[in-house]
């Protein structure tokens, strides 16, 4: 499903209406069924008759929605009691005429003005089966006024479910920040799309259940190429993913060649190649410098090693280049850097490999560290590779800092996308997968476990055998991603912590298997 920015929404929203000519108050009639509905459901173990409400309500289309929400409960027997924060002079027309049918309704509305109308809304909450959370929507801007920072507090503290209107109060809707307090909510119900702010750290830890209802929005609008942003859930993985055929064998399962490990970085190169198997890909062979070739060859079984000249022990260099590409020529992608170390000779000869070779490449950890000597190198490579960085190497391949990056981390992720004509998977609390031509894909699994050494090892070789089983296309590395996401919330069905890298491989396919069998 795509995801908007605040702006873009709005965007959609004025097409609806000026294009389409569907009048905003039929859509705020929709978001407001829709959130009752939702509201019931939450509170579906006691009898409507008896249901209490609390409805939070500000002076914008989302208060609105809260309005036409507390009608169709009050029709149906609930007991509903509103409070306003805001200046009622700015109400929205649309606002403002659902405000007006519940005052007509003799619906009991409050406006927070003095200290006994807090204590009133205090008491309210205490003795509500729900509230709902009306205040601010996709409308955030900067800093929390006080009085609405004071509501946030109050419900935070009530222990009553809670269903947020499109975004928890607090969330900046582009970006997930949140810049002091929050609503954490049991359920947010979003129209239209999914918001950024919903799916990003830390944003996403204050939605609860996400709910997304159309409201009658034309399907035309909301599946615009130009709304670039896109959420990697099962829906997109089992869209993207072909079944294997009946009739393969493992020549035609997809072949990774890959070059990792060094003294002291015998893991990373283990956990790569076999994550490039254990996803899927027929045939994985591990190259490294020859002193490590005892060791590389009893840690894999599977995997086949072959040994390369070196320059130290353990290192590799120029004299590596001709047996590499030699080897190469039999492979359908090749993945390097996971392990292999950061000798000035052995980052020169991953920048002319990754040039001369004309093949898909998955450049890893020590491959990244190698272009960000000379960044501009990358934009020589002949096919469009994929990169693998964490934020410390992306912020090191483009000489800024990490705080520099996750100020404007989509923007920058964009740039850097489009100029170097590589594909960007940004490893973090949510990672991003971003094209040349500006589409990112957010992830939707993955756990705070997955935080661990080796775990971006077997993200890397995932990625690389789903590259080559080619059965995902241009989308390999987002479903790759998702792939990796489900193997490690399936290893932390008993814990995250004490998580290792080594159980998300062993989880990989089984997470193939969970998509294949749905």
């Amino acid at each position: 499903m795509k995801i908007a920015s605040a702006e873009q929404m709005r965007q959609i929203d004025n097409e609806a209406i000026n294009h389409f000519g569907i009048p905003e108050i039929a859509l705020m009639e929709n978001a407001g069924h829709e959130i009752a509905k939702e509201a019931m459901n939450l509170c579906k173990d006691i009898a409507v008759a008896r249901q209490s409400y609390c409805i939070l309500a500000g002076c914008g289309n989302n208060g609105g929605d809260g309005f036409v929400a507390a009608r169709h409960l009050m029709n149906n027997g609930a007991k509903v009691k509103i409070f306003i924060l805001g200046n009622t002079e700015h109400f929205t027309p649309s606002a403002k005429i659902n405000y007006n049918v519940l005052v007509n309704m003799k619906a009991e509305i409050y406006h927070i003005v003095s200290e006994r109308d807090w204590t009133r809304l205090q008491i309210s909450i205490t003795f509500s089966d729900c509230i709902i959370d009306a205040l601010l929507g996709t409308g955030i801007h900067g800093q929390l006024r006080e009085n609405i920072k004071k509501c946030i507090q109050i419900v935070n503290t009530s222990n009553r479910p809670v269903l947020s209107v499109d975004m928890p109060s607090g969330v900046n809707a582009n970006t997930g920040v949140v810049e002091s307090d929050a609503i954490f909510a049991t359920t947010t119900i979003t129209f239209g799309l999914p918001k950024i702010g919903l799916i990003m750290y830390p944003g996403c830890k204050h939605t609860g259940n996400i709910i997304v209802k159309t409201i009658g929005i034309p399907n035309d609008l909301l599946t615009k190429e130009d709304i670039k942003q896109e959420a990697i859930d099962e829906a997109f993985v089992k869209a993207h993913l072909a079944s294997r055929a009946d009739d393969v064998y493992k020549g035609s399962c997809g072949k990774v060649l890959t070059l990792a490990g060094s003294t002291g970085y015998t893991g990373a190169a283990c956990l790569s190649s076999q994550a490039v198997l254990k996803i899927g890909a027929g045939i994985s062979t591990l190259i490294s410098a020859e002193s490590l070739y005892d060791i590389l060859s009893m840690k894999n079984t599977e995997v086949m090693v072959k040994p390369l000249p070196e320059i130290l022990p353990g290192v590799l260099g120029d004299s590596a280049m001709e047996n590499i590409k030699d080897i190469a020529k039999d492979f359908d992608v090749v993945l390097m850097g996971p392990g292999l170390g950061r000798n000035d000779e052995t980052c020169q000869m991953v920048r002319k490999l990754a040039i001369d070779l004309d093949k898909p490449l998955v450049l890893d950890a020590d491959a990244i560290f190698a272009f960000s000597q000379a960044p501009d190198e990358l934009k020589k490579i002949k096919q469009v590779p994929i990169l693998t960085p964490h934020l410390g190497e992306m912020a090191n391949l483009l000489h800024i800092t990490i705080s520099d990056l996750k100020d404007n981390l989509w923007e920058i992720a964009r740039k850097a996308a489009e100029y170097f004509n590589a594909i960007f998977v940004l490893k973090s609390e949510k990672t991003l997968v971003v094209y040349p031509d500006g589409n990112i894909f957010v992830t939707t699994v993955g756990n705070a476990g997955m935080a661990t050494a080796g775990s971006g090892d077997v993200l890397a070789g995932t990625i690389a055998g789903i590259v080559a089983e080619k059965l995902a296309g241009k989308m390999s590395a987002p479903v790759g991603v998702y792939l990796h996401g489900l193997a490690g919330d399936l290893a932390g069905e008993n814990g995250q912590a004490g998580l290792i890298a080594g159980d998300i491989l062993l989880n990989l396919s089984k997470a193939r298997k969970q998509i294949d069998n749905k």
